[in-house]
Order: C-alpha cells, then structure tokens, then sequence
C-alpha cells in the first residue's frame, strides 16, 4: 500500500496500522487512548484505505465531524459510531451501499442527510439519543427491521414509515421524542412487533392500531390521552388488554360508521377470548415481597479488600419457579439475562447479573477480593477448579487466537469482557459458607450453583463498581421482565373463572459489613417503583 510523504509524517493508531498489515476485515477504535489521539491528530486518514473492511466500529471518543472519505469504505456491512460527539454526517454516507447495521446513537446530531434514504440494504438504524428535529423519509429502506429514534426531539415519525413495501420493519422505538400523532395507517406493516412511543405528547391513538396483526410490545407510556380509562388501561395493563379495549372502540366506530376506512370492515375477525369491557376492572400483574427471615434469611457480608475493587452488591431470591413452563422457557431466561448484560449494564460495565440454584448455596456469603493466583473456582459449565489467574489468562490466549483466525479485531462472548479486569491487582468474588467461590464478576458463575429447568428457587446477585443504584435498577428491570415472561405463579381471576394474573414471589436478602452493619436489604420499600405491576410488601 502506498502513502505520499505528507501522510506517512502523520501520527498512525496502532490498531490502524494492525488492520492494514493483518487486512483486517474488522476494526474497533473505542476509549481514552484512542479519544485523544483523535483530540490531537484527527481521525487517522489511512482508515479510508482499508476498503475491504466490513466493520467498523469508533466509540466513546471526542470524534466531532466524518470525512468524506468514508464514502471509500463500499464493503462496510457494519457501522457503528455512537457515543462520540458528532453534530453532522457527510451526505457521502450514501456510498456506503451494503451497510445492514448502522448505529450512531448518544452523539450531537441534529440533522440526518437526506442521502441516508438511500441506503435501501440498512437493517438496522440506531439514531437515539441526538438531537434530530426531523427526519428525511424512510420508505426506500425496503430491508429495514429496526428503527430507533428514541430521546430525540422528533414531532412526528418520518415519512414513508408507514409504506406498505417495508414487509420487514418489526421494531419501531420511538420514546422520548415530541410526536403528537400517529397515523392510523401504522396497520400497514405486517411484521411489526414492537411500537415504542412512550413519553412523547399523544392525546389519542387511532383504533386502528388494534390490527396490527403481529404488534406484541405496545409502549404508549408517560402520553397525556384524552381518553383518561385508556390512559390508565396504558399505564397499568399488558399490550393484550389495550388491544382489545382499542378493538372495541374500532368496532364501534364502524357500527356508526360503516363506510369508516379500515381492513376488516366487510371481514370480522375470527372470534376469540371476550375483550375490554367498559366495566372492566384492571387486573395487574404482582410481586409479593416476603420480609427477610430474621432467623434463616440469607446475609451477604462485603469484605474491606473488596471495597477498592468492586464495592456493590445486591441480592435477593425468588421462589416457585416454573423454568419448564414451556420447551423454550429455560432458553428465554438465560438469553433475558444476555440482553440485560448488552443493555441496561452496558455490556457489563456498569453491572453483571449472576443467577444461581439456590440449593446449592450455602450461606451466609461473603463478598470479597482474593489475589488472582490465589482465587478458585470451577468456571460455568466447566469441571475443573482453576485460579482466577490462569482462568483469565487462558481466556486472553482463547481472545487473541480468535482474533488471528478470524482477520478481526473484536471477540465475543466472555472475552469481551476481559478488559473489565486490567490492572486489578484483586479480583472480586462471591464465596458461600464453606469458603468455595461460586462467582467471579464479571467474568464467570461457579458451575456448583449453576441454574437448570429443574431449578424452582433462584439466588440473583448484581454487582457494580458504578453505584449501588444501578445495582437497584438492573435487579428491578430482571425481576420485572422475569414476570412479563410468566415465570410468576398464576393468579386465579375468580369472576371470570380463568388466569387474571401472575404473581413473582421475592425474598429479602440483607448486605452487611463484616460487623454486621446493614449496608443495604433488597427489594426495600422504595424499590420495584413501576407501572403496572403490584407490589405486596408482605412485612411484619
């Protein structure tokens, strides 16, 4: 590869260099290192060069503007650049043909160019949390499946969102913005899955809506309707009860208006399971606090050694699970928690969740820190005991072998988390009464305690180095997303002789200091603050 004088005198990123000698078909540029190379030098013009890059990824730095020159990268299938500072992208973007992901979430933006309609391969587009006022239409997108727009400063949807030929938009997130309506022509998308238009200024949503044939999550939450029985029905009930109370309202309107525009007017719908009446009582799903057991509750105590490295920890149980409900029950379980750890913990850096077979937790536990060479544990689904040391070690050696193989220079899996631990001269750990570890955050669960679909009571821990808060917030979102899945005992509806609801039974679990000083007791009365959901605080 040739480079003028001019450009070979600039400085050059390293993992720049790496991906030209390696060709590379990914490259990833992310943190302080790399934010204030750019802060000095600008982004690294070679970058534009390496045209047989599918992957790109630049994150977390300074980076404020893009150069034409990346309309050069034509093979880019993946682009990601949220978290940065930009305010603009170059009308070049257009060039960029192949691209299927595109993320430029958390930056400054506010105007998308018009050229980025005619990215007709983008899957999925992540603009979320700028500063866009509008934008440019979306109906040349044929292959889109997901469109973010969230905490904008949109006043409507873009045009064209609703065309009839984007067969494959399903997730539509729109939270956060300023829109005022929505068109009633929503019902032309048939795989649409999700609509998030949660905190934004509806007064009213079309019936319509209620023939959304595939429409599962339906968030209109924190919206000031007109309609205050609909507005609470938003707030308090599942996705299925504001359907079937937006049905009603449909079918009434063309009761007394037969020539109202809409499918099914000449055709009803086969008929099912009896909707919203108007004297419907509200039916919300619960979570039963049982208080800590003051003699057999389970006490985690939290070491000085650990305070320096990972000082936050909460925990608490849940009983009377059914991880066999269905075939696929056990599945969504474990993949719930793999999304909690790529979302709301940031890939794990503001928290890690540990779920463990509560029979096989002796307690009281200790949350500690224990040098590398000294910290033993069997990995999951491993049966071997092995340091902390040689556990991480092996797992750079595993990272770095991938990344030659595979021409890339990102991992997946637990290596990508292996950065979490440099220059910790401890490493965390959750130890049980006989001393054996049965986690090591944020890398890996003890197999001992591992969770399986015969497993009914469930010992959930979330750490962090952030806050306690987040701690909070993480179990929060576990425990009500565990719900929302059904893992709850069903609830009888006594009137009408069928299921009403379901209940998620929760046991208190208190951190201490190592002299008994309570640090925190979990879910306490200000926790599990959220919508639709009952919680029984069943204390003394």
């Amino acid at each position: 590869m040739l480079l003028s004088f001019s450009s070979y005198n600039l400085p050059k990123m390293e993992e720049v260099r790496k991906a030209a000698e390696e060709k590379r078909r990914e490259l990833v540029l992310s943190g302080q290192a790399t934010s204030k190379f750019i802060e000095e030098n600008g982004l690294d013009d070679e970058i534009f060069q390496l045209t047989c890059l599918n992957y790109l990824s630049i994150s977390k730095t300074c980076l404020k503007q893009l150069s034409p020159k990346f309309g050069n990268l034509v093979n880019l299938t993946n682009l990601v650049l949220h978290n940065n500072q930009l305010t603009a992208l170059p009308e070049e973007i257009q060039a960029l043909t192949k691209l299927k992901f595109f993320d430029v979430s958390n930056n400054q933006i506010e105007e998308m160019p018009l050229s980025i309609s005619n990215l007709s391969e983008l899957e999925s587009l992540n603009v979320s949390v700028n500063k866009l006022g509008s934008f440019p239409p979306v109906n040349a997108m044929k292959s889109l499946h997901i469109f973010n727009v969230a905490h904008n400063c949109l006043q409507e949807l873009p045009e064209g969102i609703f065309d009839p030929s984007l067969v494959h938009l399903s997730n539509i997130v729109a939270g956060n913005n300023e829109i005022e309506k929505l068109s009633p022509d929503v019902t032309n998308l048939p795989h649409l899955n999700q609509l998030d238009l949660s905190n934004n200024r509806l007064k009213e949503v079309p019936a319509e809506l209620s023939e959304c044939p595939k429409l599962k999550e339906l968030n209109l939450k924190g919206n000031k309707f007109s309609d205050r029985r609909f507005g609470k029905l938003v707030e308090q009930c599942p996705t299925k009860s504001v359907m079937e109370y937006l049905s009603n309202i449909l079918k009434k309107e063309r009761a007394k208006n037969p020539d109202k525009k809409g499918k099914g007017k000449s055709k009803e719908k086969k008929k099912g399971p009896k909707s919203v009446q108007d004297d419907v009582e509200f039916l919300t799903d619960a979570i039963d606090v049982l208080h800590f057991p003051d003699e057999d509750g389970l006490i985690v105590s939290v070491t000085p050694a650990v305070i320096d490295v990972r000082p936050y920890i909460v925990c608490c149980i849940v009983r009377n699970l059914d991880l066999q409900k269905t075939a696929n029950t056990f599945k969504q379980f474990i993949t719930l928690q793999t999304k909690l750890h790529d979302t709301l913990c940031n890939k794990r850096q503001a928290a890690t969740i540990a779920t463990h077979d509560l029979s096989s937790v002796k307690g009281p536990l200790k949350f500690d820190a224990q040098f590398p060479s000294l910290l033993m544990i069997v990995p999951l689904s491993k049966q071997k005991e092995v340091s902390g040391e040689k556990l991480v070690d092996d797992l750079m050696k595993e990272a770095e072998q991938l990344r030659r193989e595979k021409k890339r220079s990102t991992v997946s899996g637990i290596h990508k988390y292996l950065d979490l631990l440099a220059n910790k001269t401890q490493y965390p750990c959750l130890g049980d009464a006989a001393g054996t570890v049965i986690s090591f955050p944020p890398i890996t669960n003890s197999n001992s305690t591992k969770i399986s679909k015969e497993t009914t009571s469930i010992l959930i821990e979330v750490t962090s180095s952030t806050n306690l808060d987040t701690c909070k917030t993480v179990c929060d979102e576990l425990l009500v997303k565990m719900l929302e899945m059904g893992l709850g005992k069903d609830t009888a509806d006594e009137a009408s002789s069928s299921a009403g609801h379901k209940t998620l039974t929760v046991e208190q679990v208190k951190v201490t200091d190592v002299e008994g000083n309570l640090r925190v007791v979990y879910p306490s009365r200000t926790d599990l603050s959220k919508p639709g959901i009952t919680v029984n605080r069943n204390y003394d």
